[in-house]
């Protein structure tokens, strides 16, 4: 099988040849030391490293950058539209206050900014058009260039987790008992910008897409299940019901609480089972035939801090308890970091490839 039809075969809960190994992200700076030189394709990535699939981002004429920076700034809407590196993500930026860590570069929301109805106005700054046409042309092109025989994924986002940075949690939880109708707004133009966005990817050549959604923390969801069926599903079931590709959730944290209502939105696969907060072996046995399940390599211990002889561990009861019968994609429990222990990702690229295989004859 081609990385690609293996991939898919994932997907659609089937049988491939081998279990494909796909990972949400590998932040760039780990890449560059991965390969071991700072220009590179992202076939060449994968073809070293034994992926089967590639989407996000990648350097810039050897310039690492974090991914979340790409997420905002002044020149954002220039920077969506006329993307200067290869770049496979169609994410709305964060409408939020950023601060950047000075010592390793890396940045992170430090305070929404939609906190009221008059914040609203806030969404014309922010928002890009999602009709404008030069990202997706740009993006064809090096779909058409890089493509090959692997599994390519555009990265979006339902709505959820733009809602929630973009508001603040704890602005996010006062709004939900002393304006309710403040969430269902923020969550409804996220949404439904994701809806006209996906209605491009559609008609592009990408093989599935990857839903970045974080709605839990590991002891559960952010919310109880019944508001996330009232003022969560609505609104991200308007940007899955415009997908027409197979499509991945992730989130992070504990979903068994509202993993029944989150399969009611119809993706293929759910992504990372998270070890700390999720039983990936209860997962299997309840969910696998409603679900590929992908990821669970662990980020806490296992990848950034144990030995190459713990992941070949970790890596061979994975594929042999959750990729029994198929419906599995192995990655780790998130994505790829930069403080991953490059040992350690070379063990997993040469644990799948010794222990992947169905049939080992």
């Amino acid at each position: 099988m081609t990385p690609r039809e293996r991939v898919l075969a994932a997907l659609n809960r089937q049988v491939p040849d081998r279990v494909p190994w796909v990972e949400n992200d590998i932040e760039e700076s780990l890449q560059v030391r991965l390969m071991g030189k700072a220009e590179y394709t992202p076939p060449e990535l994968c073809e070293k490293l034994g992926l089967d699939g590639f989407g996000y981002h990648f350097p810039f004429k050897g310039q690492a950058v974090a991914g979340q920076a790409l997420q905002a700034g002044e020149s954002y809407k220039d920077s969506y539209y006329y993307p200067q590196k290869v770049t496979f993500d169609f994410f709305p930026p964060w409408i939020a206050e950023m601060g950047s860590d000075p010592s390793t570069g890396r940045t992170y929301v430090k305070k929404g900014l939609l906190t009221s109805r008059d914040s609203l106005e806030l969404f014309e700054e922010f928002l890009p058009d999602p009709d404008h046409p030069a990202r997706y042309e740009q993006v064809q092109k090096w779909l058409e260039e890089y493509r090959g025989d692997y599994a390519v994924f555009a990265r979006i986002r339902l709505g959820a987790a733009s809602t929630i940075e973009s508001m603040g949690l704890e602005q996010f939880a006062y709004a939900l008992m002393d304006d309710p109708g403040l969430v269902h707004e923020v969550h409804r133009r996220f949404s439904e910008w994701t809806a006209r966005v996906v209605e491009h990817l559609n008609q592009m050549d990408f093989d599935f897409l990857w839903a970045n959604d974080d709605i839990a923390g590991n002891l559960g969801p952010f919310m109880s299940p019944a508001d996330f069926r009232e003022y969560f599903i609505p609104h991200m079931k308007v940007a899955a019901d415009a997908i027409e590709k197979p499509w991945v959730y992730h989130s992070d944290g504990n979903l068994f609480p509202v993993l029944p209502d989150l399969l009611t939105l119809g993706m293929n696969a759910v992504h990372p089972i998270q070890p700390a907060a999720m039983d990936i072996e209860k997962m299997k046995a309840e969910y696998g035939e409603q679900a590929c399940i992908v990821g669970n390599i662990d980020l806490d211990y296992t990848l950034t801090r144990g030995t190459p002889d713990e992941v070949d561990a970790e890596v061979k009861r994975r594929i042999e308890v959750v990729g029994r019968g198929g419906g599995y994609i192995i990655s780790s429990a998130n994505s790829l970091p930069d403080y991953c222990k490059e040992e350690n990702v070379w063990a997993m690229s040469e644990a799948i490839k010794k222990y992947g295989l169905y049939n080992r004859d």
